[in-house]
């Protein structure tokens, strides 16, 4: 019996953990090479397969939605604050690149400078 839901057989359970483990036994019984039950190859276990991945999606839009709602304003100005963060830092590398180039170009010279002395 699963300590979520009131389902005498963990076969029925429909929570996340049993419908994953039922998921994770079916497919190592498979990489062994081992026949699946009936059952399992069976049109309705495809069916209750994509009924549970739906109502994984559901919840996870459910959740997405909350976050937008609850978050959305926190989370825009931590994005707006990391992106002038991150161009302020690309200016820096960018303008220390230029210079050590110059830099480089300068010490060219003056060697070439004094190889020719």
């Amino acid at each position: 019996m699963c300590l979520r839901t009131p389902a005498a057989d963990p076969k029925e359970c429909d929570c996340y953990e049993c419908v994953e483990a039922r998921r994770d036994r079916s497919a190592a019984a498979q990489s062994r090479g081992e026949a699946r039950p009936a059952a399992e190859t069976d049109v309705l276990e495809s069916w209750r397969c994509a009924f549970h991945e739906a109502y994984r999606e559901v919840q996870l839009e459910i959740f997405k939605a909350k976050i937008k709602k609850d978050l959305s304003k926190t989370m825009e100005k931590t994005a707006e604050l990391v992106l002038e963060t991150m161009m302020t830092e690309l200016r820096e590398n960018t303008r220390r690149a230029r210079f050590q180039k110059d830099l480089r170009t300068k010490l060219e010279k003056l060697i070439e400078t004094a190889a020719g002395d």
